[in-house]
């Protein structure tokens, strides 16, 4: 019985191990296809399908969770990956699987960054404090970093610079992306707290490091526009017009024909347009506004079109061309009003979809209870399979048990029966025998009492027949000699069993002599103090004397015989 509870604990204990070693492979396949979106999304539907079919809450979160990765960057997605990410919270309210404890609070709080400092640090301070728990955690540095970035949202730089330092200490020396981005974040503090010639050291220092490395993805050069786009900023409110000025018709020079990096270039020429039209450089402000007319075909992107719209509008208008610039000037309003009823769209939108998750969730919250009921009748049912299987079986083998030791005491008791009667026969033979041995030492007795009578008779009487008086002594002395010759073959048969006695006493009571052992031998044989005395050549006396030390050396009670303290040996 013991045998079996423990296999089910154990294959407790590896059923647990082994839902959470599932969620270990599957963020391995996550990260190995983090930049194939239709292979995440067949994964996905795998999760999907295995649990449409057994209906396990492990399959919803691994469906969910992979879904995550799905979504892309747009104001729909968003929505849908911040729904997704609070079905995962709440299916994960018992924190039983660590990697969704870290993520999932994690993207909450980035969610939650733009709209409520207080709730993103709360589901942060989760992530962090479950990563902790983790040995040589991979991802502590980014919930750092991010927890830098609240504190400097809430300008609160030295905290801030704290964090990014704690970062900064625990990436590896080969993340050069995590590393430039920190020294970043520096010049970002340094530029708040008006220590510009700090912020530049740490913005050159970002892209010294990310320069390093040979070939930048996409994602890793728009990055590196970004902090080239702090450090001119930095250098125009620095008064350092000049450095601005190079570096940034360098940047131009450079990605003005990419069509990807269109929002990045605009954001160039409009720090390039204000120098240019502090140094009132015409010349080099057509090739800008000649790139800005051209950017608007270029990019869908409202905030690109609108910088780009705003520029346009002030060039036109400085230069009193008011055609143009009324033209802009609409143009700029109709973008802001189309970001105002891209917003109301997306308000109806995300209205639609919270509906949909509340009849959802309370549609989900029915099925769950119908599910759950059902879950717990099955874990009902296999309980008490388990309990009563648990009773037959130890009931069957207490009924076995039982019967095997009523069989073994049956056996016992015959055994038993056949010793005891065995001890009996025994019995009557050594009482016959010490029946004979007492007859033939009373026989003893009279015949050396006779033998001693005629020796007397012969010497106070004459001798007048010596032949007949010596017949009868020979006669007497021949009888002598027959008792003893049986009084020694019934020690011979006894020898045995009395070595045996005599090895068993002498173990117990080690302070017994030689002499003492054998006078116990007669005591076991209930002979008299006389007829020991005859056995052994000595005196009656001394069979007492012995007898009382010996029951002193055994510790046996005056009240107390030690015949019978022998018979129990």
């Amino acid at each position: 019985m013991k045998k079996n509870l423990s296999f089910f604990i154990l294959f407790f204990f590896i059923f647990c191990f082994s839902q959470k070693e599932y969620f270990k492979q599957l963020q391995k396949k996550i990260d190995n296809n983090i930049n194939n979106k239709t292979q995440l999304q067949k994964i996905a539907d795998l999760e999907k399908n295995k649990f449409g079919k057994t209906k396990d809450s492990l399959y919803f979160m691994s469906y969910k969770y992979t879904l995550l990765f799905t979504f892309n960057q747009d104001e729909k997605d968003r929505i849908s990956h911040f729904l997704t990410l609070m079905e995962l919270w709440k299916a994960n309210s018992n924190n039983k699987y660590p990697i969704l404890i870290t993520n999932v609070n994690f993207y909450l709080a980035m969610h939650f960054e733009n709209y409520s400092s207080n709730r993103s640090f709360y589901y942060l301070n989760k992530s962090i404090e479950n990563e902790l728990k983790i040995k040589n955690s991979k991802f502590l540095p980014h919930l750092y970093h991010f927890k830098g970035r609240l504190y400097f949202n809430e300008k609160k730089y030295d905290i801030a610079k704290e964090y990014f330092t704690k970062a900064l200490k625990l990436y590896a020396p080969n993340d050069y992306l995590f590393i430039s981005s920190m020294h970043n974040n520096f010049g970002l503090v340094y530029t708040k707290k008006d220590e510009r010639n700090n912020a530049i050291q740490e913005f050159k220092k970002a892209l010294e490091i990310l320069t390093k490395k040979k070939n930048m993805t996409y994602e890793e050069y728009k990055f590196f526009l970004v902090i080239n786009e702090n450090l001119t900023e930095t250098y125009i409110k620095n008064g350092n017009m000049n450095e601005a000025q190079i570096l940034l018709e360098k940047l131009f020079t450079q990605n003005k024909s990419r069509d990807d990096l269109v929002q990045e270039v605009v954001i160039i020429c409009k720090n390039l347009y204000e120098i240019y039209k502090s140094d009132q450089n015409t010349g080099k402000i057509g090739v800008i506004i000649d790139y800005l007319k051209n950017s608007e075909k270029k990019t869908s992107d409202f905030n690109t079109q609108l910088f780009a719209s705003e520029i346009l509008t002030d060039y036109y208008f400085n230069l009193k061309n008011y055609n143009e610039a009324k033209v802009y000037h609409f143009k700029t309003l109709q973008i802001k009003d189309e970001i105002i009823a891209n917003n109301r769209k997306m308000m109806e939108y995300l209205n639609e979809v919270l509906n949909k998750a509340i009849i959802k969730n309370i549609n989900q919250k029915y099925d769950n209870e119908i599910h759950s009921q059902k879950v717990q009748r099955s874990w009902i049912i296999l309980i008490s399979i388990i309990i009563i299987s648990f009773l037959t079986y130890f009931f069957i083998s207490t009924f076995k048990k039982r019967k095997i030791e009523k069989k073994m005491n049956a056996q016992q008791k015959i055994i038993s029966e056949q010793k005891e009667l065995i001890l009996q026969q025994n019995l009557k033979i050594q009482e016959e025998k010490i029946r004979n041995l007492h007859l033939n030492l009373n026989i003893k007795q009279e015949t050396a009492k006779a033998f001693l009578e005629k020796i007397k008779k012969a010497r106070k009487s004459n001798l007048n027949n010596p032949e007949s008086i010596l017949k009868e002594l020979y006669f007497d002395l021949n009888n002598l000699i027959n008792i003893d010759k049986r009084n020694i073959d019934f020690t011979e048969q006894n020898s045995v069993e009395n070595q045996n006695f005599i090895k068993k006493l002498s173990e117990k009571y080690p302070l017994l002599s030689e002499q003492e052992l054998q006078l116990c031998v007669y005591f076991r044989l209930n002979l008299s103090a006389k007829e020991i005395s005859m056995l052994e050549k000595i005196t009656d006396g001394s069979v007492r004397v012995y007898k009382s030390k010996i029951k002193s050396k055994m510790n046996i009670p005056k009240e107390k015989s030690i015949e019978e303290s022998l018979q129990n040996i």
